[in-house]
């Protein structure tokens, strides 16, 4: 297919679509981790080093390099590339005999993922301009929702009725066949067409050099880190502190979170953008004021419903909580794109991912991990509880660095498109 456009809601669609097979293929491990720690003996911190280091050791190692290509090549070809790949290793998950075996192969889907993410990010900046991007990035960032919703819902289902190695399988399919619909019907925009600026493409250093020197940048890149590090703590351990806490099975724990959760994160993440883009036509800051008031008002909701006994009474704390506690996404994703040259669009995505995943998806749920097991022998099943807890406190940062961005965000952005 030659360069071109389609239809923005189409790809919008499409790129959904693939952001809820990213997260599904992530989630499906937090749903089914307590059949894998059975089966293999693994300790919480083991748990968590495979939840979150093992994605994530060779996600950022490849992101940059990956991304670099995408500024200069043809993005549609390489996602749909990619999407094969770590789809078929999701499915490979499940026919692993060992601890290592699994960790391997979660490697190999965060090399797949790479493409998901900055490459993914670029694509949309060009079909959207500045004043529907935060909406177009927010639905982009639901899908991930919307995937995580099904991973908890049917993978919680199938691992009881099927197992966890049929479950993995069952997960990869999907993605088969969205690499085709995308590579078919899917059309490369040039770069800078939502903007209608003509962009000559920067040389690698020249174009490092832009965005490294923004102040926005740095900020935008700090309050990811924090956010992630807080939301993939929760997103890999609150099934099983549920099924510990309240004893519940995987599929009564999945069920509940895809409505307690996921639904709630879905709807959050789509209000921010409608509410982020509506806001800014009076003042751009508020593409950012949004996620850092959402950020913050998080910590204090996730502390009460990790502080009550009773289940039924702490959902709704829980469900208030994941409402506002990925507002971040697809608005500080959004702000991002605006803010850098449109030729490093997705080269500057890998870099802010390159430290984001490393501390926080990386360590994000190895420290919940961790803390649930040092706190173990003074507070038994309890432990769980204060390590999210803790884990959850971080977010407040992330808030505040989104609040300081807002600050430089339009003058950032008016630097980045007069370059």
């Amino acid at each position: 297919m030659k360069q071109g456009r389609s239809h923005p809601n189409y790809v919008l669609g499409v790129c959904f679509a693939l952001t809820a097979l990213n997260v599904m293929d992530r989630q499906v491990l937090a749903i089914t981790a307590g059949a894998i720690q059975s089966e293999f003996g693994l300790s919480d911190t083991e748990l968590g080093l495979l939840t979150g280091f093992a994605f994530v050791v060779m996600h950022v190692a490849v992101g940059i390099p990956i991304s670099v290509i995408a500024d200069r090549t043809n993005r549609r070809n390489l996602i749909a590339v990619g999407l094969v790949a770590w789809s078929a290793l999701t499915a490979a998950t499940g026919l692993a005999q060992s601890y290592l075996q699994i960790f391997a192969a979660r490697i190999g889907v965060g090399i797949g993922e790479a493409v998901g993410s900055g490459p993914l990010q670029s694509l949309l900046a060009d079909y959207f301009p500045v004043d529907r991007r935060a909406t177009a990035l927010a639905v982009t960032g639901a899908g991930g929702q919307a995937g995580a919703f099904i991973a908890l819902l049917a993978g919680g289902l199938l691992v009881d009725s099927l197992g966890w190695r049929i479950t993995f399988m069952i997960f990869g399919v999907p993605g088969l066949f969205l690499a085709l619909l995308l590579f078919r019907t899917v059309a490369e925009p040039g770069r800078g067409s939502a903007d209608r600026i003509v962009v000559e493409s920067l040389p690698l250093r020249e174009g490092l050099s832009q965005f490294l020197g923004l102040p926005a940048f740095w900020y935008l890149t700090a309050s990811a880190t924090f956010n992630q590090f807080t939301n993939y703590g929760f997103l890999f351990f609150l099934p099983l502190a549920l099924m510990r806490l309240h004893g519940l099975e995987a599929s009564e724990a999945g069920v509940t979170l895809a409505f307690a959760q996921a639904a709630p994160t879905f709807a959050g993440v789509l209000c921010s953008g409608f509410l982020a883009d509506r806001l800014s036509r009076r003042n751009l800051a508020w593409h950012l004021r949004v996620p850092a008031i959402a950020s913050i008002a998080a910590v204090p909701l996730a502390i009460i419903f990790l502080s009550i006994e009773s289940l039924w009474l702490a959902l709704p704390f829980c469900a208030a909580m994941s409402f506002v506690g990925t507002m971040w996404l697809g608005t500080g994703n959004a702000a991002l794109q605006s803010v850098v040259h449109p030729s490093v669009r997705a080269t500057a995505y890998a870099v802010l991912q390159l430290f984001a995943s490393l501390i926080g998806l990386g360590c994000g749920p190895a420290f919940v991990g961790w803390a649930s097991e040092s706190l173990a022998s003074v507070h038994g099943n309890d432990s769980i509880r204060y390590a999210l807890m803790l884990a959850a406190s971080v977010q407040l940062l992330g808030g505040l660095s989104h609040y300081v961005a807002s600050r430089r965000y339009a003058r950032d952005m008016t630097d980045a498109r007069s370059t």
